[in-house]
């Protein structure tokens, strides 16, 4: 994302808890407002872009106080953060997870309620109430993003591609045991960014979040066929049962980003996976 932005002229100061000098990225925590401002007072903020986060169901179950307050804190601090620095746009990565369970046969819209099935997904739409009520009650111009499962080169979280794209390389059966037939929405790493960079650019914003996806979705089985034609190995076997981790969905009705972002995912599922191979298949 960082590299995104600075392809096209922006200067970027990236902040994480680890920090990395040569990447041009602080060490900071997001949790602690006087740190946050002491990093960043020197610097003319155009515009912040939140992605710090528990990132994803799967992490910090056994402790859903850690996710709520590190979720929810840093967002709050940042938003404090621009309101008082005069920030002209802010950009919260949220997750698709925030819309819960959805009949399949219904199209999900950015009009459809909420109901998170997650503590995760929860401190999404905390998060997404925060960033709209600052831009109402401040002025603030802040937008949501709805991202769906993100897939691609730099992803550290655990990521079912790269499970059975290794497996392949490794010649490794790989046994899933649920989501055979539930659709999953997945987006290659290259479309977050440019539409991240798209909702700090575009001049106003129409709707509080916008759903990034990449199509109508695939199902686990189609998945694990999709891969193996990419990258042939021993097959990959689904189990029919029902994914804890993840909400069956209806297909995403995705025009909204396209009108008011002037943006859609341009890498298809296929074209994805295959540049993802050979990213992991380089570096192994």
């Amino acid at each position: 994302m960082a590299s995104t932005l600075r392809r096209g002229g922006a200067t970027v100061l990236g902040l994480d808890l680890g920090g990395d000098p040569q990447g041009d990225v602080a060490a900071c925590d997001l949790r602690d407002a006087r740190q946050l401002a002491a990093v960043t007072h020197s610097h003319e903020l155009a515009a912040i872009v939140h992605c710090g986060a528990v990132s994803g169901p799967a992490l910090h179950r056994d402790d859903p106080g850690h996710v709520a307050r590190t979720n929810i804190e840093s967002t709050v601090n940042l938003l404090e953060l621009a309101v008082a620095r005069g920030v002209p746009r802010f950009v919260f990565a949220s997750s698709a997870a925030v819309y819960g369970r959805t009949p399949e046969e219904v199209a999900v819209d950015e009009e459809r309620p909420l109901h998170p099935t997650s503590v995760y997904a929860a401190t999404k739409v905390a998060g997404e109430a925060l960033v709209e009520a600052f831009s109402r009650q401040y002025g603030l111009s802040g937008v949501s993003l709805r991202i769906a499962a993100v897939y691609g080169p730099g992803r550290r979280t655990p990521c079912v591609i790269r499970d059975m794209i290794l497996a392949g390389k490794a010649e490794r059966p790989v046994t899933l045991p649920h989501g055979r037939d539930q659709r999953y929405h997945y987006i290659h790493v290259e479309d977050v960014a440019e539409a991240v960079v798209a909702a700090v650019r575009v001049g106003s914003i129409r709707k509080p979040a916008y759903t990034i996806a990449a199509d109508r979705g695939v199902t686990m089985g189609e998945l694990a066929e999709l891969v193996r034609t990419i990258i042939p190995g021993p097959s990959v076997v689904v189990g029919a049962a029902d994914d804890p981790l993840s909400d069956p969905q209806g297909a995403y009705d995705l025009d909204a980003a396209a009108a008011d972002l002037g943006w859609r995912a341009r890498i298809a599922l296929p074209e994805g996976i295959r540049s993802y191979a050979a990213a992991l298949l380089q570096e192994t």
